[in-house]
């Protein structure tokens, strides 16, 4: 068991440099935490396959022990195989005339086409018990269909349908933010397969020229998701009235150079400390300029960028709505 955490946390702590590494370039942290992972990692490596556990050789071992051979059961008398008798001339067979049956001539219509065959009713007298006679009024006894109830919207219908009452407070910007990034998700996802990659760097020409300046103020959204780490800072994430998510970084050691987690002791926590999820707010911050998507995306993949895009996002003021 220690070999094999051992491995499992230089395999963690070589992921904890290598995310790092990808999003934002080498840096001595970075460094530190991949070496001691690749280390952890190759300790735990030799260790599983070196120190294998005493059990299972012993099991091994005696899997392969043969077994010991009984002897094979003679055979009884009644086994033996008995003495045919002489072959005799066979008799020959009676012969049996059978006169031949005319068969019934069928069409060329399937079985679902055939007139059914089906012998007389037989008429059967039947009494009513007093007592159960059925009610004209109540159609013969039948008793009513009852309507069918209008189907119930899921909790996805209906957040969308919250988030859409937003779309009128959205400031110009904003609109115009969301209108580009909703086009591309449209074009995104009904284009072929070698069409798509283009359409990324439209949409980053798009945002760009909706919204020329990182810094945004008085947007509207929706508190969908607010924890605190372990040194109290908040992580926030808010849905704008398309669906488009603009977030903080999730963890401190990702968030180092961005400073996007809402520190405990400040003013925008004290904000956020009055809201709870599910609250519709006005809020104000700034993204991060970056490529290929104009301003940085929270997403690994092309087809989650395009199709559920989320941005990076440092929040400077929040007001509930």
């Amino acid at each position: 068991m220690l070999w094999i955490a051992l491995f499992i946390i230089g395999l963690l702590g070589l992921l904890a440099g290598l995310v790092p590494l990808v999003l934002h370039g080498i840096s001595r942290t970075n460094f530190a935490a991949i070496a001691v992972g690749t280390v952890l990692l190759v300790a735990g490596a030799a260790g599983v396959v070196m120190k294998p556990s005493l059990s299972l050789g012993l099991a091994e071992i005696a899997l392969l022990e043969p077994a010991h051979d009984e002897p094979l059961p003679e055979p009884s008398p009644a086994a033996q195989p008995v003495a045919q008798a002489p072959a005799t001339e066979p008799t020959p067979p009676t012969v049996r005339v059978v006169e031949p049956v005319e068969a019934p001539t069928l069409s060329n219509k399937d079985e679902s086409q055939l007139d059914p065959s089906l012998p007389d009713p037989v008429p059967v007298t039947t009494s009513v018990i007093p007592g159960t006679e059925p009610d004209p009024a109540n159609n013969g006894g039948v008793p009513p269909v009852p309507a069918p109830s209008p189907t119930a919207a899921s909790p996805a219908e209906e957040a969308a349908a919250a988030l859409g009452l937003l779309l009128p407070e959205q400031p110009k910007d904003q609109a115009a933010f969301t209108k580009a990034v909703g086009t591309a998700r449209t074009e995104f996802d009904t284009a072929e397969d070698i069409e798509r990659e283009s359409i990324q760097p439209q949409r980053a020409a798009a945002i760009c020229k909706a919204l020329p300046k990182p810094v945004v103020k008085g947007w509207v959204g929706k508190l969908q998701a607010m924890e605190a780490d372990s040194g109290k800072r908040l992580t926030v994430t808010v849905a704008l009235p398309d669906g488009t998510l603009v977030k903080t970084w999730n963890n401190a050691m990702s968030d180092m150079d961005d400073q996007t987690l809402v520190a405990a002791d400040s003013p925008v926590a004290a904000s956020f400390g009055k809201l709870k999820v599910g609250d519709a707010i006005r809020f104000s911050g700034t993204f991060f300029a970056d490529e290929p998507d104009c301003y940085r995306s929270s997403r690994l993949s092309l087809m989650q960028s395009m199709m559920e895009p989320s941005f990076l996002f440092r929040f400077t003021a929040v007001e509930k709505l």
